[in-house]
């Protein structure tokens, strides 16, 4: 093996990388042979070429684009390299932590699977000791229960533009719900004009952030939310007859939403809860 002429092949196995790897960075301008034969067009490169491929590779190793490590070797300022690192860097952090908010939707989701599989029937009533949670809100112009199923689509789109402009990750966007305040319960007026979705309990983002209380809530699960009206009125009497008393704001909570095909409605599996206190 001549080493001051080594073909594509020789310094495609010599460097770990494939040919078509070197072709590529060859048409790009990346690393081009140091030596074209006249005669026979043969493309052959110097053993030194490894240490800018060497370079190549660490720098796509930290994620850096080919078109920012062109333009990094060309300059040759290593200044301007470590400016770009510290910037990759920066993106890297961002990433790593999009991808742990990933995760703990994921393992939401599972967890509220589980939850709906040992749940009791729809229109069941139940009491759940509930923790404190965090809960990110939006008001909306529209009360939900003065709509059909359109209007809980549209607050949605509210929630979901909060996301957008607040530059939040959508995997916040799956398990929402919506809400009545307190006052309003008490007198039996059901208004709905704020929905929610779930944030950590060190969230310190922007937006508008709630604590729900813990404690003792009176529930029910329902899996047709045209229905949620009648839930809960039924829920309302039944808080009257037990001796308890209401203490705080009627969550419905999105507890799973199976695949949605073409244009039908949404298929929900929801849990309306009301935190009550005994007389």
């Amino acid at each position: 093996m001549d080493i001051q002429r080594l073909t594509v092949g020789q310094m495609a196995k010599l460097n770990r990388v494939t040919s078509e790897t070197l072709r590529h960075y060859d048409r790009t301008g990346l690393l081009s042979p140091w030596l074209i034969d006249k005669k026979t067009g043969y493309r052959y490169y110097h053993i030194n070429q490894s240490a800018r491929l060497d370079m190549i590779q660490y720098l796509r190793a930290y994620g850096v684009s080919l078109e920012e490590i062109r333009l990094q070797l060309d300059t040759n300022d290593f200044n301007s390299l470590c400016t770009l690192l510290s910037e990759q860097m920066r993106l890297i952090d961002k990433r790593i932590e999009d991808l742990k908010l990933s995760r703990k939707a994921i393992e939401r989701m599972i967890r509220n699977h589980e939850h709906h599989r040992n749940l009791p029937p729809a229109g069941t009533i139940f009491y759940e000791y509930i923790p404190k949670r965090n809960i990110f809100v939006h008001k909306s112009s529209i009360n939900f229960f003065d709509q059909n199923e359109t209007g809980y689509e549209l607050m949605l789109r509210e929630l979901k533009q909060d996301i957008v402009v607040h530059n939040l990750p959508f995997t916040y966007f799956r398990n929402v719900g919506t809400m009545i305040r307190q006052e309003h319960l008490k007198g039996r007026n059901l208004f709905s004009n704020e929905a929610f979705f779930f944030v950590e309990d060190d969230y310190a983002g922007p937006g508008n952030v709630e604590t729900l209380r813990d404690g003792l809530y009176i529930c029910l699960c329902a899996n047709d939310f045209s229905k949620e009206m009648d839930y809960a009125r039924y829920l309302l009497n039944q808080v009257e007859k037990s001796g308890y008393t209401i203490a705080g704001d009627y969550v419905c909570e999105v507890i799973e939403e199976l695949p949605c095909l073409n244009d039908a409605l949404r298929h929900l599996f929801f849990k309306i809860q009301i935190p009550v206190v005994q007389l």
